[in-house]
């Protein structure tokens, strides 16, 4: 069985490192590491220069890119990569993401005693450094009826400790962190969407795998996700946002529009309310979820000239 596996990289110098050694100890062999370097200016671009140089049980593959693609555009690249490879199965995770010794083995167990026809994607259990259940890297959703006729709402909701206990379980949505994704899945449709820079890639990915066949589950194949809380918006709005509700909006529109309808509706009622009630001034959040909203509308994708890497907070919601 030919397995490779992906990592997307930028400026984490130190936790590449580390999540490199843990594959390099895996207790299986696979076939291809591919790393992608999104860019990155912290030294990693020299490091994996000459880490590719030492030989190792597998065959290490690097590619530089020559600016930063997001999230979606680096997993794009190595998806791509691993396809024309001829993979079987295609492994990915973040830099900062830590593979037990046996995940290996234990995908390979699985698989040979199990009927993985009807399956799109095989899921480690993705923990916390303390050891606890991250259990957002792993979610079903339901539709359900909104406001009026005419909408529906997507909800997503989380995974339990009761699913955990299993031998494996079903999930609607992955996250790219410690998933083995079928290469005939992938063949059929298609590779991850490289324009949505970040955020909702893995979502919308799913939705299509899941056309496919089965999102499954195994408890005991382990991940450690370190995580990292740069940019997050507790403190405000910050420039990720706008990718979270464009992308969304967007993936809501190719696969359930109604559902994207009351996105729209919700947010544009919000700002126009405003506006027009004067109760409070139009603020660089309503301004952001409108550019989202009419980007997604329109179908502009990619990294917006505005909402970039880098751009400080703005003012709260």
């Amino acid at each position: 069985m030919n397995l490779d596996v992906i990592i997307v990289t930028y400026n984490r110098l130190l936790k590449l490192k580390k999540a490199l050694q843990c594959y390099e100890e895996q207790t299986l062999e696979f076939r291809n590491l591919i790393v992608v370097d999104n860019c990155s200016t912290d030294g990693t671009r020299k490091y994996l220069n000459e880490w590719k140089q030492h030989k190792a049980t597998f065959k290490k593959v690097v590619i530089h890119t020559d600016e930063n693609l997001g999230g979606s555009g680096g997993f794009y690249l190595g998806q791509k990569k691993a396809m024309e490879l001829g993979a079987d199965w295609v492994f990915v995770a973040d830099d900062d993401a830590y593979a037990t010794p046996t995940m290996i083995a234990d995908f390979i167990q699985f698989i040979e005693n199990h009927d993985t026809s009807g399956i799109a994607a095989v899921c480690a259990t993705v923990k916390k450094v303390d050891g606890g259940i991250a259990y957002v890297h792993r979610d079903r959703f339901k539709i359900t009826k909104g406001e009026n006729w005419l909408c529906k709402r997507f909800e997503r909701y989380r995974t339990t400790d009761d699913d955990y206990q299993k031998e494996y379980f079903d999930i609607d949505l992955l996250s790219y962190v410690g998933s083995f994704i079928s290469g005939k899945a992938l063949r059929q449709v298609g590779l991850v969407n490289p324009r949505y820079f970040i955020y909702e890639d893995d979502t919308e990915h799913s939705i299509r795998l899941r056309k496919y066949g089965k999102i499954i589950v195994v408890p005991q194949m382990q991940i450690v996700h370190e995580g990292d809380s740069s940019g997050s918006n507790s403190n405000g709005v910050y420039w990720r946002s706008y990718y979270d509700l464009r992308n969304k909006t967007h993936m809501l529109l190719k696969h359930y529009p109604r559902t994207a309808i009351y996105t729209i509706y919700t947010e544009l009622r919000r700002i126009i309310g405003r506006k027009i009630h004067h109760d409070r001034p139009v603020n660089a959040y309503d301004l952001l979820s409108a550019d989202a909203v009419m980007d997604a509308l329109f179908g502009r994708l990619g990294k917006h000239s505005i909402y970039r890497p880098g751009t400080k907070a703005m003012a709260q919601k």
